[in-house]
C-alpha cells in the first residue's frame, strides 16, 4: 500500500480551475526523467477531479494502477493518489473526523 500524492485545493463556483493550496508527492519510484511529467499529471488530475466533486461529496476515480480519492467539504477539496490495494474507507475516514 502506497500513497503517491496528497493535494488540498480550494474549489469555488466562479473559478475556472481550483487553486492548489498544498501538494505533497513522493515520485521517487519513478525514473528521474519521468518525475516532472508525473507531477504535472498529478496537478492536472487533481484539478479535474476537484472540479467534478460537488461540496459534501466523496468519490473515487480509478486511473491505470492508481485510485484517486476525493472529498469536498464546503469548497475545500482533499485528494489522495493511492495504489490499488489501499482501502478507500480508510482514506475517507482520515479525511473527515466525523465519518464513521
Amino acid at each position: 500500500m502506497k500513497i503517491t500524492a496528497i493535494v488540498i485545493l480550494k474549489c469555488g463556483s466562479t473559478e475556472d480551475n481550483p487553486i492548489i493550496l498544498a501538494n505533497a508527492s513522493d515520485v521517487s519510484t519513478f525514473g528521474f526523467f519521468q518525475r516532472s511529467s508525473v507531477r504535472e499529471f498529478i496537478v492536472f488530475v487533481s484539478r479535474t477531479v476537484a472540479k467534478r466533486t460537488l461540496p459534501g461529496q466523496r468519490q473515487s476515480v480509478q486511473h491505470e494502477e492508481y485510485n484517486v480519492h476525493a472529498y469536498n467539504r464546503g469548497g475545500l477539496c482533499a485528494l489522495g493518489f493511492m495504489d490499488q490495494p489501499y482501502p478507500s474507507k480508510k482514506c475517507f475516514f482520515t479525511a473527515d473526523p466525523g465519518f464513521g
